[in-house]
Order: structure tokens, then sequence, then C-alpha cells
């Protein structure tokens, strides 16, 4: 027994530090995202620019983002907006005719189901109405935005600073609409968050690709027209693009002055099976891109090989420390209850020692959260009692992966679910919102 617990031991702390040397790049990513942010320069030229929302029974929130669109200091005359529908009978159709630059596109082969499908649609819909047309006149980029974002007032002028500094994919920051509402909203938006401010921006200083999730972000003509539409059709659709961006090369790049707000999941059911699917979607599109991937981590050097590696082990360290963790808690606790029943007190102190471990692992994450939330403080919006059970309750959120992933390993059938929307903000507002954030 001696012996299992040893062993039990030296492998839990190979794992742990394994976890530890694959976290070290992201430590210092971490302390660079409280530095300043990248800087553009001001945009020579007002691009022309497409914005795709799909927006399937959507009537409820659909104005949000149509009047965030008409509230932007951009040029309007460049820009036109298509929201996609399955049926000309859904509500979401008559709101759009009350707004100018507007069109409804409406899907025609339903029985493709996802929102890669109703992308492609549209993509291909728009790149045939442009044949023909003089290169002035077309759309130079699309925006992919969901039906209940809100975009600040400077968002796409931030955004076109992006793209005309040549990056072919941009993105902005994706701000919280209704972290108060609920410690799993605090929790499932702080996850975009840290995306955002300590892995976006940081990579977008030391000119490394970063990381779309699914929407509020840039694609530029180029890539559309180069990949035939929009090729991307697993369950974490926004996941598969960003791989291939890596893959091909693509430039992309971060503003953290391009302002996005989006809606979190409010019930822990309804982000239980979010989370299924995002899981279920990283092993599909991990399935098509690993070999290829693999191989041009061999054959690039340089930042370009860091990009890679970074992006392929981006699991990696919860995944082992997960492992370490479940590995040392079921051998402490059979070692307890063979105490127990040999009324042996000699692994009393091991399994106490363990649960020492698991204390100090707890709160780990718990200052981890809290300082998140501390540099972020100004952009959450977060009342003082949230942000507390927000610190308590995240490391739970996060833990519950586990199960999570195990789930969706052993799911066949993964099907995408609506989330209910409860929160509806004053678009008028979001933009002296803004003024009181420092950047």
């Amino acid at each position: 027994m001696i012996n299992i617990y040893n062993i039990a031991n030296i492998v839990f702390y190979a794992l742990l530090g394994i976890s530890f040397i694959l976290l070290l790049p992201r430590i210092v990513m971490c302390f660079m995202g409280c530095g300043k942010a990248k800087q553009f320069k001001d945009a020579k030229k007002e691009h022309k620019y497409a914005i795709l929302v799909p927006a399937r029974n959507e009537s409820k929130v659909i104005r949000q983002i149509l009047d965030s669109i008409k509230n932007q200091t951009y040029n309007k005359d460049k820009l036109e907006t298509f929201v996609i529908v399955e049926s000309l009978d859904d509500p979401t159709c008559e709101i759009c005719k009350e707004y100018e630059n507007v069109q409804v596109f409406c899907r025609q082969h339903l029985e493709n189901k996802g929102k890669g499908y109703a992308l492609d649609e549209c993509f291909s819909y728009i790149l045939n109405n442009q044949k023909g047309m003089k290169e002035e006149d077309k759309f130079e980029a699309f925006f992919i935005m969901d039906a209940d974002n809100v975009m600040a007032k400077d968002y796409i002028y931030e955004m076109n600073k992006v793209f005309d500094a040549g990056f072919d994919v941009g993105t902005g920051y994706r701000a919280n609409k209704n972290f108060n509402d609920s410690w799993v909203s605090a929790c499932s938006g702080l996850y975009f968050n840290f995306l955002s401010t300590f892995k976006n921006k940081p990579k977008a200083k030391l000119g490394l690709g970063v990381q779309v999730t699914g929407t509020g972000f840039y694609v530029s003509r180029k890539i559309i027209e180069q990949l035939d539409g929009w090729k991307f059709n697993t369950l974490t659709e926004d996941y598969e693009f960003s791989l291939c961006t890596v893959l091909h090369n693509y430039s992309s790049s971060y503003n953290e002055k391009a302002v996005f707000y989006d809606e979190q999941p409010s019930s822990l059911k309804v982000s239980w099976k979010q989370r299924v699917r995002w899981c279920k979607g990283f092993m599909q599109a991990n399935k098509i891109f690993r070999k290829p991937l693999l191989k041009k981590r061999i054959d690039t050097s340089g930042k370009r090989k860091f990009d890679l590696i970074e992006n392929g082990t981006s699991l990696a360290p919860l995944v082992f420390s997960l492992v370490s963790v479940a590995l040392y808690a079921v051998v402490n606790l059979v070692l307890f209850i063979i105490s127990v029943i040999t009324h042996n007190p000699l692994w009393y102190y091991p399994f106490a020692s363990f649960i020492g471990v698991l204390v100090g692992f707890y709160l780990l994450m718990v200052l981890y959260t809290a300082f998140i939330i501390v540099v972020e403080r100004k952009r959450l919006g977060a009342k003082p009692l949230n942000s507390f059970v927000a610190c308590l309750a995240n490391p739970w959120f996060m833990i519950l992966y586990a199960p999570i992933y195990f789930q969706a390993l052993f799911t066949k059938n993964v099907e995408w679910t609506p989330i209910a929307h409860t929160s509806i903000i004053d678009v008028e507002a979001i933009g002296e919102e803004e003024k009181q954030v420092k950047i």
C-alpha cells in the first residue's frame, strides 16, 4: 500500500509539474494583459463591409443589434447588414423593414442545420451578386455578429483600423451584457474576459495570431473567396475557423477598443448544454485539423511555431491538473476507506494532506478569478456581492468541465439549442459607458 501511495504521489506531482511548465507562457501573457494594448493607426480609408447576423426566431433582440449598427460613428454608406432567417414568416423579417441598408436573407437549404451552413448560404449569395461588380463596389470584409449582440458606437470605426493595417481577420473585446443576472452568467462571461485581455491582447502585442469566438469578428473577402464560402460546420465553427487561419497563415489581430456586448446563459442547465456542445465541437474540429497542424508545427519555425504549439496545447494544463487531482483523489479515498475498515490510522494523515491539496487548489482558482475581476472591473459593471460570489463559484464552474467533457465524449448526437434571451440593454447608453473606461 505504501508503494501505491508513493507512486500516486510521484504521478500527481509529475502531472502538476507538466501543467506548470505548460502554464508558464500563459502566466507571462496574463501579466502582459495588464499592460497597454496594441495600438492601431487611424485608417487611411473607410472600407466597405457587410454584416452577417444569423437570426432565426430572434425578434425579441434583433432591434438591439440593428440599433447599434444604426448608431455607429462609421460611414453608413459603407455598411450593409444581412439578417439570416429560415422563414419569411419569422417576425424578425418585419422588424428588419424598419431599418435602412438591412436585407433579409432567407435560407433555402434547411436540411443543413447549423450556423455554419447558414453563413455559407449567405456568403454564396453575396459573392454571386458581386460578380461583375467594380472592385470599389464590392464588400472588402464581412463582420459576423449574433442577434443578441450590441456594438459600442465606435466598434466598426476601431475594427476598420485593424483591417486597414492589413490583417485578414480581426476581433474585438467581448463584454458581458448580464454579469449580474446570476453566478452562472458571471462565470460564463469571465471566460471571454480572459480570452480577450489575457490571451488575445498579449498575442496581438507579440504579433501572434489571435483566437476568434463565434461572434464579434471580421473576415476578409480574400479568405472567403479562397475558401469558396464558409466551410466550417462543426458544433464550434468559430474554433474550426481559428484553426484554419493558423494552418493557412492568415494574419489576425485584436483591438480592445472595439467593444461589443454579448449575452451569457443565466442557468446552469443551459450553460451545461452549451458547454457540452463546445466540447463536442472542439473534438470535431481537432479531428479535422490535428494531422495537418502537427505537420505544420514540425515544418515551421519562429513566431509561427510558438503560435502553433500554444494553440495546440491550450487545454493541456487544465487536463493535466484535473487528471492528477482525480487520480490522487481516488488513491487517497481508497486508502482512507481501507484504513477505516481495518481500524488502521496510518492513512488518516495522507487523506488529510490530500484535503489540504484540494483546498489549496480551490483557493488558487479563487485568486485567479479575483485577478481577472480586478483587472476587468471597469468593463464588467459588476456589483461587489456578485463579484464575490463569482470568485467563490468560478472554480466549481471550471471543474464541471470534467464531467461535461466526458458527457460530450460519449454522446453521439449533440445539437445546438438556443439561449433564452433575458437581457435587454440600453443601446444609447453604451457609448456613454465606454467613455468611462480608460484603455
